[in-house]
C-alpha cells in the first residue's frame, strides 16, 4: 500500500456531532496519518486523489448480511460476490450469522441438511462443508473476503447441535446442553441471533431463549439480534417476548430489520416504539432496517412451521402428499394468528415475488409472483385450491430451492422507522446464485439511505454516525470515526447525487454517487472500477470476552 492524499474533501468524521468541514486526509498504509490541512512536505510522494468537495467518511457497516457462504464465490470482477455488492454501497464491514442461522456450529451428521436449509438464503459453497465449530468456519473463511466479517452465534444452529430439527419445546436438560454450546462458541462471535419464524428456533419457548441469552452474556457482553416470531398480526407481543429475553438474560437488544407487515398492522408502530423506549431504559439498544417496503427470505417461510420439521426430504414429502397439502393450504389461507403468515400479510399470492429458483427449473418465473405461477397452471383465481396446488407443485419441482421477495409494507412506516436516531442500516441481502433476481436492497440499501437522508433533511453527520459508527460501538468493535490513527476503511461519495438506481425487476444496476471505497487503506473501488487486492484484506471482527 502506498501513501495516499485525498485532497479537498468534505470530511464527515462519523462521531455524530461534528459538522462536515473541508479538508484533506493523508493515508499511510492502513491508517489515517493526517486529517485537516496537509502540507506539501507531509504529502511528499503520496498518490493524490482529488475529492473535489465530495464527502469522505468512515465506511459503512452492514449489520445484517447473508453473504458468508455463497457470497464467497468470485464474481466477474474477481471479487467475492457479497463483497462486490457491499463495496458498491460503501460497506466494508458485514455482520453475518443472522436470523439464528449462523453456518456454525454444526455436527458432521447435520451438515448436508443444514446446508440445504441455508442455500436459498445464504447460497452454497463449492463442495461440502468441512467445519463443525465457529472457529473452524472462520478458519475456512479466512482469505475469502475483501471486506471485514463478523459473525453472530445462531440460535437455530445451536438447537440443531442438540435437538436436530425437532418440532417441540426443549426439556430442561436440552436447554442446559444448548447453553453449554453457546458458552463454547460465544468467544468467536459478536452476539446471539435468533429467527423465530425459521426452523428449528420457531419451536422454542421464551425460557429457552432467555437461558441462551444468559449463557452468552456469561462469556462476553452481547445483545440479542432476533427475527421476531411475528412481524404482522402479533408483532407487539412478539417484540415484548424477545425484549424480555434480552433483559432477563442480561444482554442488550437490537431490533433487527425493523418493519411492520400487513396493512392491518401499520397503526401499531406507536406501540412498538413504546416497547423499544422501555427497552432502552433497561439495556443497551440499537435498531437496524433496510429502507424498503418489501422483504426477502427463503421460500420455505410461506409454509406453516409443522411443514418444515425434520429433514429436507420430509419437508418435500409433505409438500407432495395430497392430505398434507390440503391441511397446509387451509392454514396458509385462513390462519394469520398462530404463525407469521407471509401470504396473508402480503395480501395473497400476488404479494410474493420470486427472487431465486433452482436453475433450469423455475427460471421463467424469476421476478414474477406466485399468482403468475398459479395462472400459468390454469388457476385464474389466486385464492383457489388449484392456485395453491400450483404453488406446491412449483416448490416440489424446484426441490425447495426458492427465495422470495415479500411485498408487505408501506412508505410511511419505512420513513418513520428511518427517522429514528438509533436506527442503523442493513441490506439483509440474500445470496441467490448467478442469473437470479435478488432484492434490490443487496446493492441499493445504503445508497438509498443516503438519498433518503438528503431528501428528509437528516444532517449528514448524523446519518454517517448511524451507518458507520453506531453499529461498531454497539457491537464492542473499534471506533471507526475519522481521526489521526484511525483505520483507513473509508468511503468517498457525492452527497448531492448519491442514490440507488436499481429496482425489483432490475436489481443489479450499480448505484450513483459512490466514488471510491478503501478497505484498510486498499482503494478497491474507484469510480466504478474495482482493484482486487492480493491477498484479500478482509479481517474477522472480534469483540472482547469478559475478564477472568
Amino acid at each position: 500500500m502506498s501513501r495516499q492524499l485525498v485532497r479537498d474533501a468534505l470530511l464527515v468524521l462519523g462521531d455524530g456531532q461534528t459538522a462536515p468541514f473541508a479538508g484533506d486526509a493523508l493515508l499511510d498504509g492502513d491508517r489515517v496519518a493526517r486529517l485537516g490541512s496537509v502540507s506539501r512536505s507531509e504529502a511528499l510522494g503520496a498518490e493524490v486523489i482529488e475529492a473535489r468537495g465530495r464527502a469522505l467518511a468512515p465506511s459503512f457497516v452492514d449489520t445484517h448480511n447473508h453473504g458468508a457462504l455463497g457470497g464467497t464465490a468470485l464474481g466477474e470482477h474477481g471479487l467475492p460476490r457479497a463483497c462486490e455488492l457491499a463495496l458498491r454501497g460503501g460497506v466494508t464491514k458485514r455482520i453475518c450469522g443472522v436470523d439464528g442461522l449462523s453456518p456454525a456450529p454444526v455436527t458432521e451428521a447435520q451438515r448436508s441438511q443444514y446446508a440445504a436449509q441455508l442455500k436459498p438464503l445464504d447460497g452454497a459453497v463449492d463442495g461440502p462443508w468441512t467445519w463443525s465449530s465457529v472457529a473452524e468456519f472462520l478458519a475456512w473463511h479466512r482469505g475469502r473476503s475483501v471486506t471485514d466479517l463478523g459473525l453472530h452465534l445462531g440460535h437455530s444452529a445451536v438447537r440443531r447441535v442438540v435437538m436436530h430439527n425437532l418440532a417441540r419445546v426443549a426439556t430442561d436438560a436440552e436447554i442446559a446442553a444448548m447453553a453449554e454450546v453457546v458458552r463454547r462458541e460465544a468467544p468467536a462471535t459478536l452476539g446471539l441471533s435468533t429467527g423465530l419464524v425459521y426452523n428449528p428456533a420457531v419451536y422454542c419457548d421464551q425460557r429457552e431463549l432467555t437461558a441462551l441469552v444468559r449463557a452468552f452474556n456469561e462469556v462476553k457482553p452481547g445483545a440479542l439480534f432476533p427475527h421476531l416470531r411475528s412481524e404482522s398480526d402479533n408483532v407487539v407481543a412478539s417484540l415484548k417476548e424477545v425484549v424480555a429475553a434480552a433483559v432477563d438474560g442480561g444482554g442488550g437488544y437490537c431490533n433487527e430489520h425493523s418493519k411492520i407487515a400487513g396493512a392491518d398492522n401499520y397503526a401499531k408502530i406507536g406501540e412498538l416504539e413504546a416497547v423499544l423506549r422501555d427497552a432502552a431504559s433497561l439495556v443497551p439498544t440499537m435498531e437496524n432496517m433496510y429502507p424498503y417496503t418489501a422483504g426477502s427470505t427463503t421460500g420455505d417461510a410461506i409454509f406453516p412451521p409443522e411443514a418444515r420439521a425434520g429433514s429436507r426430504g420430509e419437508f418435500l414429502a409433505r409438500l407432495r402428499d395430497p392430505g398434507a397439502r390440503r391441511a397446509l393450504a387451509d392454514k396458509m389461507r385462513h390462519d394469520s394468528r398462530s404463525w407469521d403468515n407471509f401470504i396473508h400479510f402480503c395480501g395473497g399470492l400476488g404479494g410474493i415475488q420470486l427472487a431465486g429458483v433452482k436453475p433450469g427449473v423455475g427460471d421463467a418465473f424469476l421476478g414474477k409472483r406466485l399468482a403468475d405461477v398459479a395462472r400459468a397452471a390454469g388457476a385464474a383465481d389466486p385464492a383457489s385450491d388449484a392456485a395453491y396446488e400450483a404453488v406446491f407443485d412449483f416448490f416440489v419441482a424446484n426441490e425447495g430451492e426458492v427465495a422470495i421477495i415479500s411485498h408487505y409494507g408501506n412508505e410511511a412506516t419505512v420513513e418513520r422507522f428511518f427517522r429514528r436516531p438509533t436506527m442503523a442500516l442493513c441490506t439483509d441481502g440474500l445470496m441467490p446464485g448467478p442469473g437470479q433476481k435478488p432484492h434490490p436492497r443487496a446493492l441499493g440499501a445504503f445508497p438509498r439511505a443516503l438519498r433518503m437522508g438528503r431528501e428528509l433533511g437528516i444532517p449528514l453527520e448524523q446519518l454517517v454516525w448511524r451507518l458507520a459508527t453506531l453499529p461498531c460501538r454497539f457491537l464492542h468493535l473499534p471506533d471507526p470515526a475519522l481521526r489521526e490513527g484511525a483505520d483507513a476503511s473509508l468511503v468517498l461519495f457525492d452527497p448531492a447525487t448519491v442514490g440507488e438506481r436499481n429496482d425489483y425487476l432490475d436489481p443489479l444496476v450499480p448505484p450513483a454517487g459512490i466514488d471510491a471505497v478503501w478497505v484498510h487503506g486498499h482503494r478497491v473501488l474507484d469510480h466504478g472500477t474495482f482493484t482486487v487486492p492480493r491477498p484479500f484484506p478482509g479481517r474477522v471482527l472480534a469483540s472482547p470476552v469478559r475478564a477472568g
